[in-house]
């Protein structure tokens, strides 16, 4: 009998697969995330790796969700969307390595944030890296967000690293 292209088996998905899903019907967000103020810098960067399907093929994200060993399937009805969403940086990092070969649309994306996953290392928040390092990571979070097709509709906000860190009472932002 044959399978309609919902119907996947999770032994037959492939890092090829994944790329062209991805390219096609995935998104890579890269934002800076407000910080409580126990830290020294306002903000963190956050790598995000979204595949989305209408809510009928639900499944097939769940059997991805299986075959990455990463992230959770969110559901909005009123979109008739699911979405799934991984967050956390060594899967985001393993499954964009993986991916990497493959694939064509968002390549320069995922090369950027790989390069930001790299540069952080293994320090979750922005610590222990210097106002340059961290100025180079906003820098190509702007370049990722450039590269995106802007369908987000959320407006991105400039600053300067090191005015920004807790170090004074103020945080200096400017919005485009």
């Amino acid at each position: 009998m044959k399978r309609i292209p919902w119907e996947v088996d999770v032994f037959d998905f492939s890092d090829a697969y994944v790329a062209g899903f991805f390219d096609g019907d995935g998104s890579l967000v890269a934002t800076l995330e407000k910080q409580t103020a126990k830290y020294r810098r306002t903000y963190r960067p956050r790598i995000k790796l979204n595949f989305t399907q209408h809510l009928k093929h639900r499944d097939v994200l769940e059997k991805l969700r299986e075959y990455l060993k990463a992230g959770i399937v969110r559901i909005s009805v009123s979109h008739d969307l699911a979405e799934l969403v991984v967050v956390d940086r060594v899967a985001v990092k393993r499954i964009l390595e993986a991916m990497l070969p493959h694939l064509v649309i968002k390549k320069k994306q995922a090369v950027l944030a790989l390069e930001i996953i790299r540069s952080l290392g293994k320090n979750e928040r922005t610590n222990r890296i210097s106002d340059d390092m961290y100025k180079n990571i906003i820098e190509k979070i702007g370049l990722i967000r450039s590269l995106n097709s802007g369908t987000g509709g959320k407006e991105q906000k400039i600053f300067d690293p090191v005015t920004t860190s807790r170090i004074s009472e103020g945080v200096a932002e400017m919005s485009l």
